[in-house]
C-alpha cells in the first residue's frame, strides 16, 4: 500500500442498514469505520487494476 499521506476527503451518503453493517464488520477487525471503507476502497482499486492489466493514471491534481 502507498505511505502517502492522508491529505483528500471524500463524502458520500449510506443508507442505515449498509452503517449499521459496515460498523459491525469494522467493529469485529477492531478498526474503526473509516479506516475500513478505507481499505475496501484501496482493495477495489487494486483489484480492477489487476483486471485491467494496468494501473490507473494518477494525474496531479490541479491547483487554482
Amino acid at each position: 500500500m502507498n505511505q502517502e499521506p492522508f491529505s483528500e476527503r471524500v463524502a458520500f451518503r449510506l443508507t442505515a442498514t449498509t452503517r449499521r453493517k459496515l460498523e459491525q464488520w469494522a467493529k469485529e477487525q477492531h478498526r474503526p469505520l473509516a479506516n475500513l471503507i478505507f481499505i475496501l476502497v484501496v482493495q477495489a482499486l487494486e483489484a480492477e487494476e489487476q483486471r485491467r492489466g494496468q494501473p490507473f493514471a494518477a494525474p496531479e491534481r490541479e491547483t487554482l
